[in-house]
């Protein structure tokens, strides 16, 4: 099988993204700002992207954030003006809904068709093909979009119209963020109480505090990996936006506010382009212990 598709940002996730469409028989072009990011998975089968009108039936985008998504879909040179009527636009990058819905709407306009389409999984799991993807789509959309997604993914859950699966993503994120700052404290004071923190994390994971972050982000804490392939920058981020729909919907959560604190502080204390995971060293230093490996 062989599919047309232009893939555009290289990052972290987008490059292990691309490789998996490569395995799955995709021929893929690809654009990154970044001309050996675009050497590196031209290495391994894609075709680097030009200017020009964009004859692939799928376009993916996988970007930082709402800047880049209109930067690279909006105005005279943008996808939207060189994408063809009847292709597909996926959008992979966390935004917020107001950029989840203008986007969807100006390709609507164009006869294009649009797929909220954020991923959970980490630069891991977009390495491994097996990342969760949360969609805001019509049907018909969705379905040109599947097998793409699928190549990309091991699961993929149709939340709504536009703009839900990016609402999907950011609380789906916001209870990581609140799990990791909650193990932070519990492996903290659990060194203070005498317990050595290995014997409290097997612990953790075969009790009720067992989480997706206490299997994939514990092991790192106690390797001393603050895991860089997701920065303090990404997160604060994240925190921001899920802060903007709190205010669109009216509700504020006592939980996020406390992540978006300790995010903050971490962010401030170790730089935007610290991992994510640095921040457990804030709740280390509160508590005057070490959460690592002996």
């Amino acid at each position: 099988m062989t599919s047309s598709t232009r893939f555009v940002g290289l990052g972290s996730m987008g490059s292990g993204m691309v490789r998996n469409l490569l395995k799955n028989g995709f021929a893929v072009t690809v654009d990154d700002l970044s001309l050996d990011r675009v050497a590196a998975v031209v290495a391994d089968g894609a075709t680097a992207g030009a200017p020009g009108p964009i004859t692939e039936s799928v376009v993916m985008i996988s970007v930082p954030g709402p800047p880049e998504v209109e930067a690279v879909c909006f105005g005279e040179h943008g996808l939207l003006s060189r994408m063809q009527p009847g292709s597909v636009l996926i959008n992979l990058s966390t935004v917020n809904l107001a950029n989840a819905k203008d986007l969807d709407a100006a390709a609507t306009e164009r006869g294009i068709l649009c797929v909220d389409a954020p991923v959970t999984g980490a630069a891991d799991g977009a390495a491994d093909g097996t990342l969760v993807i949360m969609c805001g789509a019509t049907d018909e959309a969705l379905a040109a979009a599947r097998p793409a997604l699928e190549a990309i993914s091991a699961s993929i859950h149709h939340m709504g119209p536009a703009s839900t699966g990016t609402a999907a993503k950011l609380l789906t994120n916001m209870l990581w963020f609140i799990h990791v700052t909650a193990l932070s404290d519990s492996l903290s004071l659990a060194t203070r109480c005498g317990i050595d923190p290995d014997t409290f994390a097997t612990l953790v994971r075969d009790s009720a505090g067992n989480s997706w972050v206490a299997g994939h982000d514990l092991p790192n804490i106690l390797a001393d990996d603050d895991d860089e392939s997701f920065t303090l920058a990404l997160c604060v981020k994240d925190l921001r936006l899920i802060g903007e729909i709190e205010s669109e919907m009216g509700y504020t959560s006592d939980l996020a506010a406390a992540a978006r604190a300790r995010f903050g502080a971490a962010y401030e204390t170790y730089g935007p382009q610290a991992g994510e995971l640095a921040v457990t060293r804030l709740a280390e230093q509160a508590a005057q212990t070490s959460i690592r490996s002996s």
